[in-house]
């Protein structure tokens, strides 16, 4: 641009005119070039930093921490630490970006708006105060345009009419327009929750949808707010998620009485508060969002009084009633069978609530495999597990409805292994290991110290090609 001008102006110009214009050249040129051949050094005595010519003579003398080059063009500046602080200085020496930053970065985006010429009260900073230690608002020559009276500050964010930063005060996020006026109230948790809703007001989009839980200040219970930080559901619960990742969704979980469910963006309760965990009862909402029936899904939970288990619906509503000690899923929570714990014992249940199989079984596994077999259609006795007589402490084995195929007549017993009539479970007698059919009867002697010796011979008398 300054070579067109230049070229225009030898264009017009007359001789005598012609040779001012390549004198005041030169000595621009001159001033350019001693301007930019400061260099930046230290000075070996005081470990301080400063600028020296070509022949190393101090032009601006070594009183920095920390300095950087000489940046720009017509209003060059150079990025220098001065007592602690970063701020800027023009290539007289002269601090035109006062030493009030805590970053270097902060100090250099401040002496681009100087070298720009802006004006210096179209950007602010955010500083703390050496005095209160509080924060306020600067212009890059360091004068306070908002007092320093909030405990934490961050930038402005956009442009006129609807810049705005997000300030800490009374322990709570809120956030500020350009002149100074709160526009969102401080209720925010933290510094980039109030930045979220700033962007809403910033956009002016979605008054109706947005929402945010927030913890009222006073009871430290939770609410939703708009993005104006006002309440749109009073502190109610004892926790809350948030409404998806954008702050949109119609409906969140929501923790009362020790227990989670669903409300909506209006404080209308969807699922009542039953479920454990948070997870849990957004899995309800998962089905309730997609159409699923009501009556085709089950889900475990404990009562919040008794402790007891059973399964609910969705809803949130007892399908089968909490009378147990635990209870497992139906598989993906709408098969057929699970398993529940009644006493010291696992038993299978339909989804109904009755029971398939006696409460016998040692492990829920063993439960659930034997209402697998139940599902499946199996012929009842094709597969049977070990359980001690609770009244003898004898070992024997049940068919999946946990009826005696075995009699307990044993001390020990192990899983089956193996399929068919080849099939062995190491079983105790008399003190020692050996292994039984499904009939019962010891096709290995037990003679064996251990459950692991006895089981190696079993696999033996069931022919070692079978595995």
């Amino acid at each position: 641009m300054y070579l067109c001008k230049f070229f225009v102006l030898c264009l017009f110009s007359t001789e005598k005119d012609m040779k001012k214009i390549i004198s005041l050249l030169l000595l621009a040129f001159v001033a350019w070039c001693g301007v930019s051949s400061q260099t930046l050094a230290e000075d070996r005595d005081s470990k301080r930093f400063g600028y020296t010519n070509a022949n190393g003579i101090w032009m601006i003398a070594p009183k920095f921490q920390r300095a950087n080059e000489f940046q720009g063009w017509s209003r060059r500046f150079a990025v220098v630490k001065y007592d602690n602080f970063w701020g800027c200085i023009d290539v007289k020496g002269v601090m035109v970006v006062r030493n009030i930053f805590d970053t270097e970065e902060e100090a250099e985006e401040a002496g681009r708006h100087w070298m720009n010429a802006g004006e210096p009260g179209k950007w602010l900073y955010p500083v703390c105060s050496a005095s209160n230690h509080l924060w306020g608002y600067v212009n890059y020559n360091g004068l306070w345009k908002f007092q320093p009276e909030y405990e934490d500050a961050g930038k402005f964010i956009g442009e006129e009419p609807t810049k705005f930063a997000a300030i800490k005060k009374g322990g709570r996020w809120g956030c500020i327009d350009g002149k100074g006026v709160l526009v969102i109230n401080n209720v925010f948790h933290t510094k980039e929750d109030a930045e979220s809703a700033g962007e809403q007001w910033r956009a002016g989009l979605h008054y109706d949808t947005w929402r945010m839980p927030v913890a009222n200040a006073n009871n430290g219970l939770y609410g939703v707010v708009n993005y104006l930080g006002r309440w749109m559901i009073q502190g109610t619960y004892e926790n809350m998620a948030h409404f998806g990742s954008d702050n949109h969704h119609a409906y969140t979980q929501a923790k009362f009485g020790g227990r989670w469910g669903n409300v909506d963006r209006n404080g209308n309760v969807i699922t009542q508060f039953v479920f454990n965990t948070q997870e849990d009862a957004a899995k309800a909402l998962y089905q309730l969002e997609h159409g699923r029936p009501v009556n085709q899904w089950r889900y475990p939970a404990s009562h919040p009084t008794t402790g007891s288990w059973g399964w609910v619906d969705y809803f949130g509503n007892w399908v089968i009633q909490p009378m147990y000690e635990n209870a497992t899923h139906f598989a993906n929570d709408t098969g057929l069978f699970a398993t529940v714990k009644v006493g010291r014992y696992w038993a299978s249940i339909d989804n109904t609530g009755y029971l398939l199989s006696q409460p016998v079984f040692t492990l829920s596994d063993e439960a659930w495999q034997a209402g697998n077999e139940w599902d499946q259609g199996r012929t009842l006795g094709d597969w049977i597990y070990p359980v001690m007589d609770s009244v003898s402490k004898q070992w024997g084995f049940v068919n999946y409805k946990g009826e005696w195929a075995v009699r307990p007549v044993l001390e020990g017993a192990k899983q089956f292994a193996g399929t068919g009539h080849d099939r062995f479970a190491p079983a105790k007698r008399e003190g020692h290991w050996g292994c039984v059919d499904h009939t019962g009867r010891f096709v290995v002697p037990y003679k064996y110290n251990t459950s692991a010796d006895a089981y190696e011979q079993g696999r033996k008398w069931a022919g070692l090609k079978k595995y």
